[in-house]
C-alpha cells in the first residue's frame, strides 16, 4: 500500500480521536472501577480452572441439567462444563468493550445529563456497569462450582439473589447518578 499525505492525516485523525477517548476514559474511570475489573474477570478466570479441573477429573457422564426439583434430567460429557464459561466470557467481552470503546456520553441513559455534572454520572453509570459485570462473573463460578459437584441444591434460590442483586444494582445506581445530575 502506498502511503500519501490523505492517508497520513486519516492515521493522524484516528489517533487523535483515539487519545481524545482515551482521555475521557481516564475522566470517568476510578480505582474501584479497575478493582471491580479484575474482580470480574478472575471469577471468570477461577469458573474456567473449575471446568478444566472438572474435565480432567470427572467421569465420563455427568449431569448438565436438573430440572426444578433439583433431579437430573440431561446428561453430557465433562467438557460441556466449559460451555456456560465461554457464553459469559463473551458476553463480559463485549459489555468491556462497550465501556472501553464507546464513550458514555452515547450511552443511553433514562435522562439528560447536565454537562456541569457529567463526570459525576458517567462514574455512576460505569459502577453500575461493572457491578452488573461483577455479579455475573460471581453467579458463573457459582454455577461451576455445582456443576462441578453434581449439585442443584441452592441454584433456584441463588439465581433468585442474583436478580435481585441485577435489579438493586440497576436501581440504586441510575438514582445516584439521577441525584448527581440534579446538583
Amino acid at each position: 500500500m502506498c502511503y500519501t499525505s490523505e492517508n497520513r492525516s486519516i492515521d493522524g485523525s484516528l489517533k487523535v480521536r483515539r487519545q481524545i477517548i482515551l482521555k475521557k476514559q481516564k475522566e470517568y474511570r476510578t480505582h474501584l472501577h479497575f478493582l471491580l475489573e479484575v474482580f470480574t474477570w478472575l471469577f471468570m478466570g477461577s469458573s474456567f480452572c473449575v471446568a478444566i479441573y472438572g474435565i480432567s477429573t470427572l467421569p465420563n457422564k455427568i449431569a448438565t441439567h436438573f430440572n426444578i426439583h433439583g433431579l437430573p434430567d440431561g446428561y453430557g460429557s465433562p467438557s460441556s462444563l466449559l460451555i456456560f464459561p465461554i457464553i459469559m466470557t463473551i458476553c463480559l467481552a463485549i459489555i468491556s468493550l462497550v465501556i472501553h470503546v464507546i464513550e458514555p456520553e452515547h450511552w443511553n441513559l433514562p435522562f439528560e445529563v447536565k454537562k456541569e455534572n457529567k463526570v459525576f454520572v458517567y462514574k455512576d453509570m460505569i459502577t453500575m456497569v461493572l457491578l452488573i459485570e461483577l455479579e455475573i462473573a460471581v453467579f458463573t463460578f457459582y454455577i461451576e462450582i455445582k456443576s462441578y459437584y453434581q449439585s442443584a441444591t441452592g441454584i433456584l434460590a441463588m439465581t433468585g439473589i442474583f436478580l435481585l442483586l441485577l435489579t438493586l444494582s440497576i436501581i440504586v445506581m441510575c438514582r445516584r447518578a439521577y441525584k448527581h445530575n440534579k446538583r
